[in-house]
């Protein structure tokens, strides 16, 4: 079985630009007087996320954070009802629902409210939340305090952000697509639709929304270790000397708090705010506290060795990440709105996103709004790598701060510029960022000092350094104060985009004369560029002495984007310059875009403005210029099969290798089925996916998908190229029973393999509803990998009226189906209100209505045509051409016909009688189910592929209920190649009708390595509980399955990770909270609760996560788990369990750990029950979850009782019963006393020749009838 680490929670969002090296010593804490938890969903497994538009997403993570797989349930539970995408880039899975794609692209929603590994891990999923946190930015600057909630239904302020015009909100889940309606903004040049027109009424109240984003977390860590102190090495002693202290100065520091008892920090709080969760702002991870002594600490526990840049600031500390170095967006934003309230002219951020593609946001927005009050120095991020510094460092008016170690070297983990967007030079500034020795959160003594590495650590030398020219110069504006620091800065061989000006220098700055900002964008030129004509650009100088001063001008270090050095590029138009006494001088610099660059110098170009004068004047200049890259327009076109402009949700995506980029973009958009980009000249893969409706002209729903794919297109100037779906071939399944589709999946991935770099692709899953999906063949591209996919049922019943005309019809979704065989008279009614129901002798009759405003819907027909005693009912839009379908109940049987199909049945029933008559299976009675897949690696293969039954893998599936009620259940399948997410094998959810028994066929994995993972739900509830099954290969032949068979417990993990792993002394635990006797694990439901609690050497320990610290020698774990079905459900059988582990561990024992699965086979029926009278011989056994064999017990003992309890607790009377070993196991007899309509329950306890141990009682294992 594979392995794969156990879960830890990762950062993702904003991350807090700031640690790396060794470990922080442990804080020491008591154990709370209760330290049993409560059951959740197991983290890095199986989760569910409700997206912003209230659509559901099913996913897989493992222990690293991967998305394994994610699909779209559907904003009411059900499947899919349109074309979804799952798009991969890198390592980032997203799943856009229809529509939202062309708002992502506009740059109006957030990528990041789809990204479903970064939702999970920010703690999103609807296990930790039942809301989804936004910032909302409203277009004019509209005030966020004007807002209406009323008019935002299912929403709740959280934040008021005045500086972006905007506000944070918490989205109700349960209402998030009622939300989703008021706020989504309206993407440029679309159509009116009936969505826009439900917004106009909340425009009044909420004003334009003008982009929507997710408010991302926050997190940070720590390290130790002590070295010698950096604040020396910035020049600061030279200021401290001239009697700067930063007294009278405020500096915030904006992190995860202080400790405020700490000796270097004690009396220098002057304000303080929490703007998470947590009450008080004390920190509890260190972050905080390192920075702000950093900043302002008076090194009191050091006598002075590690004091901060200006010991006698005044600090305001604002807690924006909390105590698991977790926070939000609009925190932030309030964090910052706050501290420039409170006075501060400076303000260290050292924190920092690392997934944006775009400098842009909330925090961006806040900064150039604030950036007239207070100076904003935030850290550049330790992404390391080129292009990479993100938001909000990379806003323009921030003071951005890159890292250098004691020699004023670049920090290895430093960010590199430009900006995220690729335009902008920054870092600003460096200092000192390497092993940087500041107070220690909680620590006293010997231990009052930790050693920290980052950007983060860099940060608060500046804004110390700030608060010391402030207290100088008190006059100095932001600007002031930023022109002053870098201008100032030490000179550097290192680039611009490693260290902007370069190090920090106070010594200079307190006596420099003359200052000049940064200019990260000098000049932006699009190419082609060679026939421009050089430029100048206007640089200010200013002088801040009383005397004029007299420069020299050069242009240093001009470097390409690839740091290649230039010649010619940049000069300053004149050799010298006179700055006057107190005022101000322009110097141009002249830019000769025509220059001649090497491909890789394309980017931004950047460079310093070095101005030096007498007595050792020097003033530094960075600057950027931004050379587009060698690009031109490409406009791709999409044809449907009819030949017209191909609808939406058509989209194509591009990708590019040698840049290893790939791209999703949206068809339609300004005109219909077509799309202009602007991309970089070179060669490119291009795949489409494009959309045919019924009719000509976009009319009625998606009859078929067809993916193109192009492996070569070569762009080397302005580009057209269509792409046409009558160029696609179509991909069928002949199966050996009669078969019908119901849902498709279609896409490719290109370089996924380990070895390849792209690692790029899409899958979108397709619903019933479409009838076929077609694919341009392809061949010879070994990067190409292919997956088209369907599950197809027995032929749902075909619908004929008087004559022989076939309906084009469809189900209704959720609702009842015509089955098996039959026919009824059509009576027509007109519009279906309840009035035209009554009005009408329906009984045994097929009552055909018109769909449509004012006629109701499947819900009010069921009730009415109930009432009138109808058998069924037709629906059909008369005025819209087409299919379409609609949601309902469980009731009488519907379906919809087009509005052809409408008028003739109306023409025929004016000529006399109609009958509808009918033949096939409903959907939830079908007898077998096939789900199969195609692959192609290096093509794409089309056609009929003709399956039989002995080909493929077989399992005979056995659904049980919970009591003497049937029940339908809800049935999706994934499937998944390596490398590739798992996504729906078909894009509707399919019912079943329990208890049942039926044969389930899969394509085998055969060479490709294909992978099935079933889902079964009880409900569709985005709250319901899912059970699970894979993802696992199978192989041909015949297997069985039992679903929701009592007696429940916990389970093996069916998709991989093991229940407890030990990494160094660490443990992991990834326990679904239940599972049924067919080994299927599965998610907590609304009617379910529980706990969980570990104990070391028999001592309670407090599980504040998904992990827990061992020790180095052999300790004995106990964990108990217990889970509870709340009592007044529909279920009888499997109400509760209480579990109890017991194995040893020690530092040699790592990886999967030591742990006994019971394993209970009790011989009961289809509705988990055994007849009264008879004994019941129950198979008894175990399984080691580090070996996934079988165990070998030593010591097996099983009680019984009998009664009507439902909780572990209620049952206290128990009997032994003998437990006898067999060849395969044990198994023990009970007699068949128990009386009628009681249940039995069962408690076992197993010990293994290792002397693991485990003990487990089952609530109402199975009822007596």
């Amino acid at each position: 079985m594979r392995r794969t680490r156990p879960w830890r929670r990762t950062a993702a969002g904003l991350a807090t630009a700031a640690l790396l090296a060794a470990a922080v010593p442990a804080a020491s804490a008591g154990t709370p007087a209760d330290t049993t938890r409560p059951l959740t969903d197991s983290p890095g497994r199986a989760v569910t996320v409700t997206l912003i538009t209230g659509d559901v997403v099913e996913a897989r993570v493992d222990g690293a954070g991967r998305v394994l797989s994610a699909a779209l349930r559907g904003t009411d539970g059900q499947g899919t009802d349109h074309a979804a995408a799952t798009w991969q880039d890198g390592k980032r899975t997203y799943v856009f629902p229809q529509g939202v794609e062309r708002l992502v692209d506009a740059g109006l929603v957030d990528a990041a409210l789809f990204d479903i590994g970064r939702l999970v891990a920010d703690g999103y999923d609807d296990a930790h939340t039942d809301t989804l946190p936004v910032v909302v930015e409203y277009a004019g600057g509209a005030a966020a305090r004007g807002l209406r909630p009323a008019a935002l239904p299912g929403t709740r302020t959280t934040a008021t952000l005045e500086s972006i015009g905007g506000a944070g909100l918490a989205v109700s889940k349960e209402s998030a697509a009622d939300a989703w309606q008021k706020l989504a903004p309206s993407a440029p040049s679309a159509p009116t639709t009936e969505h826009s027109t439900a917004r106009t009424a909340a425009t009044a109240a909420t004003g334009t929304v003008r982009k929507i984003w997710l408010d991302a977390k926050v997190k940070g860590t720590a390290v130790s270790g002590l070295g010698t102190p950096t604040v020396p090495l910035t020049g600061a002693t030279t200021a401290h000397r001239a009697g700067l202290d930063g007294s009278g100065v405020k500096v915030a520091v904006l992190d995860t708090g202080v400790d405020a008892g700490h000796p270097d920090l004690a009396g220098r709080v002057a304000a303080s705010e929490t703007f998470v969760t947590t009450p008080a702002t004390d920190d509890r991870t260190g972050h905080g506290t390192h920075t702000a002594s950093t900043a302002a600490g008076t090194g009191a526990a050091s006598h002075g060795t590690y004091a901060g840049m200006a010991p006698k600031a005044d600090l305001l500390i604002g807690k924006v990440l909390d105590d698991d170095g977790s926070g939000s967006l609009s925190g932030i934003v309030n964090g910052m709105e706050w501290a420039v309230d409170q006075g501060a002219r400076v303000v260290s951020m050292s924190l920092g996103s690392d997934g944006d593609t775009a400098c842009a946001g909330p925090g961006v927005d806040a900064v150039e709004r604030l950036s007239d009050k207070a100076l904003f120095v935030i850290a550049a991020g330790n992404a390391s790598l080129h292009g990479t510094v993100s938001t909000p460092g990379c806003a323009p008016s921030a003071l951005t701060v890159g890292a250098v170690d004691r020699k004023n070297a670049t920090a290895s983990f430093s960010s590199r510029g430009p900006s995220v967007d690729g335009v902008s030079a920054k870092p600003d500034i460096a200092s000192q960022g390497v092993g940087v020795v500041a107070a220690n959160s909680g620590g006293r003594g010997a231990q009052a000092y930790q050693e920290m590495s980052g950007t983060s650590m860099a940060t608060p030398h500046v804004a110390g350094g700030a608060a010391l020219l402030l207290q100088q110069h008190p006059e100095l504006t932001p600007a002031g104060l930023k022109a002053l620091l870098t201008s100032s800065a030490q000179s550097t061989d290192a680039p611009v985009l490693e260290q902007g000006a370069g190090p920090m220098d106070v010594a200079r700055a307190v006596s420099q004369p003359v200052t000049a900002p940064p200019v990260p964008l000098l000049g932006d030129f699009a190419y082609p560029q060679r026939n421009l004509d050089p430029v100048d650009r206007t640089v200010t100088l200013t002088n801040l002495t009383a005397k004029d001063v007299r420069l020299s001008l050069r242009v240093e270090d001009v470097r390409g984007d690839d740091g290649s050095r230039l010649s010619g590029f940049a000069r300053p138009a004149h050799t010298t310059v006179t700055v006057p006494a107190r005022g101000t001088a322009d110097v141009p610099v002249r830019i000769d875009p025509g220059t001649r660059l090497s491909a890789g110098a394309y980017g931004t170009v950047t460079g310093r403005l070095v101005a030096t004068g007498s007595h050792g004047v020097r003033v530094t200049v960075p600057f950027g210029v931004h050379m587009e890259v060698p690009s031109a327009d490409l406009t791709v076109k999409g044809l449907d099969r009819h030949g017209d402009p191909a609808s939406s949700p058509s989209a194509f995506q591009l990708f590019d290798d040698h840049r290893d980029t790939a791209k999703r973009y949206t068809l339609g958009y300004p005109e219909p089925g077509s799309t202009t980009i602007r991309v970089p000249l070179g060669t490119y893969a291009l795949s489409g996916l494009l959309m045919t409706r019924d009719e000509p002209g976009d009319i009625g729903s998606v009859d078929s998908v067809s993916q193109l794919y192009r492996e070569k297109l070569t762009v080397s100037g302005d580009t057209e190229v269509t792409l046409d779906a009558r160029d696609a071939r179509r991909i069928a399944w002949d199966t050996e029973r009669p078969s019908q589709s119901a849902g498709f999946a279609i896409g490719l991935a290109l370089g996924l393999d380990d070895s390849r770099r792209l690692q790029a692709g899409y899958l979108t899953t397709v619903p019933s509803y479409v009838k076929g999906i077609y694919a341009q063949p392809a061949h010879g591209d070994d990067r190409l990998t292919f997956l088209a996919s369907a599950r197809q049922t027995a032929p749902r019943a075909a619908l004929t009226v008087t004559g022989g005309r076939v309906l084009d019809s469809l189900p209704v979704q959720k609702g009842s189906e015509f089955d098996g065989k039959g026919s009824a008279p059509v009576t027509y009614i007109g519009k279906g209100t309840d009035a035209n129901f009554a009005a009408h002798d329906l009984t045994g009759r097929i009552a055909l209505v018109d769909a449509g405003p004012g006629g109701g819907n499947a819900f009010t027909w069921d009730a009415a045509a109930r009432k009138a005693g109808a058998a069924g009912v037709l629906a059909a839009v008369p005025e819209s051409e087409g299919r379409f379908q609609l949601t309902g109940p469980e009731g009488i049987p519907q379906a919809t016909i087009t509005a052809a199909d409408s008028r003739a049945v109306k023409a025929a029933l004016d000529r006399g009688d109609v009958s509808l008559k009918w033949s096939g299976t409903a959907t939830d009675r079908s007898p077998y189910v096939y789900n199969l897949a195609r692959t192609g690696h290096g093509s794409i293969p089309t056609g009929t592929q003709r399956v039989r039954d002995r080909d493929l893998a077989a399992d005979e599936a056995r659904y049980h209920v919970q009591g003497p009620d049937d029940a339908t259940y809800w049935s999706d399948v994934k499937v998944g190649l390596p490398g590739i997410p798992a996504v729906w094998a078909g894009g509707t959810t399919l019912p079943l009708h329990a208890p049942q028994q039926r044969t389930e066929f899969f394509s085998p994995a055969g060479r490709d390595g294909l992978t099935w993972t079933t889902l079964m739900r009880r409900d569709l509830s985005p709250y319901g509980s899912t059970a699970y099954d894979g993802p696992r290969e199978r192989d041909k032949g015949r297997t069985t399955s039992q679903w929701y068979k009592s007696p429940y417990g916990p389970v093996r993990n069916t998709y991989g990770p093991p229940l407890m792993s030990r990494v160094s002394n660490r443990l992991g635990f990834t326990i679904a909270p239940v599972g049924d006797a067919g080994g299927h694990d599965a998610t907590l439901g609304m009617n379910d609760y529980g706990t969980r609690q570990l104990l070391l050497d028999g001592e309670p320990r407090n599980l504040v996560s998904g992990t827990f610290d061992l020790p180095q020698k052999k300790a004995e774990v106990t964990f108990r788990q217990r889970w509870q079905r709340r009592p007044g459900t529909v279920d009888r059988t499997g109400l509760a369990y209480a579990t109890e582990w017991v194995f040893t561990t020690a530092a040699s024992d790592q990886g999967a750990q030591h742990l006994l699965v019971p394993v209970l086979d009790v011989p009961s029926d289809l509705r988990n029950s055994r007849p009264a009278g008879e004994p019941t011989t129950i198979g008894l056994g175990a399984v080691t979850d580090d070996s996934a064999q079988p165990a070998t017990l030593r010591k097996v003992s099983l009680e019984y009782a009998y009664g009507t309890e439902s909780t572990v607790d209620a049952v206290t009377t128990w009997h032994e019963a003998r437990a006898t070993p067999t060849r395969d196991g044990w198994q023990v007899r009970l007699p068949g006393d128990a009386p009628a309509g009681t249940f039995v329950h069962l408690k076992v306890t197993l010990t293994d020749k290792e002397g693991a141990r485990v003990s487990q009682t089952m609530i109402r294992a199975y009822e007596v009838r």
